[in-house]
């Protein structure tokens, strides 16, 4: 019997349950359609059923996972044009791992050390136009990253104590150090070249390595539809290797990053599937009539045009890019992006490719009905747009909160001391935020007794932002709690800016004026301000 009507049959679920994302909703999630993309935080994309065969077959079996890696090395070689492929857990795994392969190789001493990696070359090296905000995994590793802005830069970086230069591939074209002004001096000096292609398409041959590159990472959760936890390494045969006994199953420093056999199996099937597959060059071809389905019922709106994007190099799908007048439609993207989130059925779209009047759908994730689904709900909204915004009082600010603040942070492990320096003028702050190590710029507001505030601490490769809530108490202080959050420039967006979570804050005024430096306590004050 099928196993999903057994499920169901044994919970006894109603007919409404039996549908798409079922298994959510019995556990308490509602799901929705979405238009967001590929993006890690929603799901990335569900593997194909080619995929979902291959997986359940694999899960049938056991094998040696070493032997298992050896012929998938193959296969991955024969499908790309590579020397040589590996599975790994996904494409931040894959750039900890590269890393500890360029600077251990498989010489369990080293490997065993990692990431300490002092005394040894450990130096990573990505041009100042293509840092990303998954570095991090690098440094995992024991690397240090040394940003480089001109041939000369990397010319005087190449000093024997460089294990790696990574690239980022969909930045290669506007960089100003693409890969064929740096391959001549990595080859002199003997330094691996990764490039991390995760959002771009795999081919035959690649692209990447046909270009000179090492070794190159593509996400399989994302557009090929392997497990959303597996990426694909492929390049040079012995680096490749030493990206495999780095890892899992091997008692080394990516131990932690355990890829399963049926991921493995999932994978290669997915590259496989995405290269070779009628199936897959079919649901490519649907990707421009589920953006049309949706395009049709808003092209003749009044106060609405829209437009098909092609893709310009940093993404594989095309996309639908919508854009209103403000005098005709009065609500922002963020408005509707919440709005469309509280509907039945739920709808996403993006936060970080919006501007306050347009905003851009993919449809990868999309079936034909959810396109016409989405049409009709956008087309809703812009014809009654007073069901989207639903503004709250404009209260006038009832306090005035200049001054200089002392701000204890409270985490959900551990706490910090920061500081506030502001101005308000009516119900608008300004002023900076003093964190332990950085200073961010704050704009805010005060609405009543309530006061709402964003820093923004401009960082490389991701801006840290705080974003305060609070109320002004009788006893002069301020309490409430803030998001916590970061995003590279690229990514802005309410999403990323709140993605580590929430503190809780209170606030203790210690100077009336904040450019005075005084630092004792005084009185509260209250009252509209000047």
């Amino acid at each position: 019997m099928n196993t999903r009507l057994e499920f169901l049959e044994a919970r006894n679920l109603s007919e409404r349950d039996h549908t798409r994302g079922w298994i959510y909703r019995e556990i308490g999630v509602e799901p929705f359609i979405q238009c967001a993309g590929v993006r890690t935080i929603y799901g990335a994309s569900n593997p194909s059923a080619e995929v979902i065969a291959a997986m359940n077959a694999a899960a049938e079996a056991f094998v040696d996972i070493d032997e298992l890696a050896e012929a998938a090395g193959q296969k991955i070689a024969e499908l790309t044009g590579a020397e040589w492929g590996v599975v790994t857990a996904g494409t931040a795994a894959t750039l900890a791992l590269t890393t500890a392969a360029c600077i251990a190789g498989n010489n369990p001493e080293l490997m065993l050390r990692l990431p300490d990696t002092s005394g040894l070359p450990n130096k990573v090296l990505i041009p100042s136009d293509q840092r990303f905000a998954y570095e991090q995994a690098i440094r995992v590793a024991g690397a240090e990253i040394v940003s480089i802005g001109t041939t000369a830069e990397l010319a005087q970086a190449l000093d024997g104590r460089v294990a790696m230069i990574c690239l980022l591939g969909r930045m290669d074209a506007a960089s100003v150090l693409p890969i064929s002004s740096l391959l001549p001096f990595a080859r002199a000096h003997g330094v691996p070249v990764l490039v991390d292609a995760a959002g771009l398409s795999p081919e035959k041959p690649d692209r990447w390595i046909k270009n000179g590159a090492d070794l190159v990472v593509y996400a399989g959760g994302k557009y090929i539809r392997a497990p959303q936890s597996t990426a694909i390494a492929l390049g040079k045969k012995r680096l490749c290797k030493a990206i495999w006994w780095n890892g899992a199953p091997h008692q080394a420093l990516g131990r932690s990053m355990k890829v399963g056999k049926e991921e493995v199996v999932g994978a290669v099937i997915a590259l496989d599937r995405w290269i070779n597959f009628q199936s897959a060059k079919d649901e490519r071809d649907q990707w421009l009539p589920r953006l049309k389905r949706i395009e049709a019922h808003l092209s003749l709106l009044p106060g609405v045009t829209t437009e098909v994007l092609s893709w310009a190099g940093s993404v594989t799908a095309i996309r639908l890019k919508v854009i209103w007048d403000a005098a005709v439609i009065p609500f922002d993207a963020e408005d509707l992006r919440l709005a469309l989130l509280q509907q039945r059925p739920r709808i996403l779209i993006h936060d970080f490719w919006s501007t306050p009047t347009s905003i851009i759908l993919d449809p990868v994730n999309l079936s034909d009905n959810e396109a016409e689904i989405v049409g009709r709900a956008l087309a809703t909204a812009f014809c009654k747009p007073q069901s989207i915004a639903q503004p709250g009082p404009n209260l006038p600010a009832e306090v005035n909160v200049s001054g200089s603040w002392r701000v204890e942070m409270q985490f959900l492990h551990g706490a910090a001391t920061h500081h506030l320096s502001i101005q308000q003028n009516r119900d608008l702050i300004s002023g900076v935020h003093h964190t332990v190590s950085s200073v961010g710029v704050v704009s805010g507001e005060v609405r009543g007794r309530h006061i709402q505030l964003e820093a923004a601490h401009e960082q490389v490769p991701i801006c840290l932002f705080y974003g305060f809530e609070g109320e002004f108490a009788e006893d002069g202080s301020i309490s409430g709690t803030v998001r916590l959050g970061g995003a590279a420039k690229e990514h802005l967006g309410p999403v990323f800016k709140g993605q580590y979570g929430s503190a809780e804050w209170h606030a203790t005024r210690v100077s009336r004026d904040s450019s005075t430096g005084v630092t004792q306590a005084v009185a509260p004050t209250q009252g509209t301000p000047k």
